[in-house]
């Protein structure tokens, strides 16, 4: 049972309610939570739409990230959607090093997103 349709269980709702929800096909649905379609061979944007719909988070969707690059019992698909999900979600903060001076401090490594953009500029989507 993947995590998307033990959500579904939880929440007793059906694959048309939550596609209704996220604005999506009931077969998209359907292929994400029988485990037919893998959750990282759609768009993120149709992840997102998924968890709104279920109201939990991105990571809730996930199944556990327990594949690694140099472990080769597991299919390369597995090792890839780890890879993506780990580097798209993380769960801690890793410090981004320097190639060049890694031994160096970097401040913008270092910023959280709040002091980072504080000084720019908001973006007006809307202008043409």
């Amino acid at each position: 049972m993947t995590r998307l349709q033990a959500l579904m269980h939880e929440q007793r709702a059906t694959y048309t309610q939550i596609a209704t929800r996220a604005q999506l096909q009931p077969r998209t649905v359907r292929m994400l939570a029988t485990g037919e379609t893998a959750l990282d061979n759609v768009s993120v944007n149709t992840v997102r739409r998924i968890a709104s719909a279920l109201s939990v988070p991105v990571a809730t969707l996930l199944e556990e990230a327990t594949a690694h690059s140099g472990d080769d019992s597991r299919p390369r698909s597995e090792r890839l959607g780890a890879a993506i999900a780990s580097t798209m979600w993380p769960t801690t903060r890793r410090a981004y090093l320097s190639p060049v001076e890694a031994d160096a401090h970097d401040d913008i490594a270092d910023a959280n997103p709040d002091e980072f953009f504080a000084g720019m500029t908001p973006i007006n989507a809307r202008r043409g």
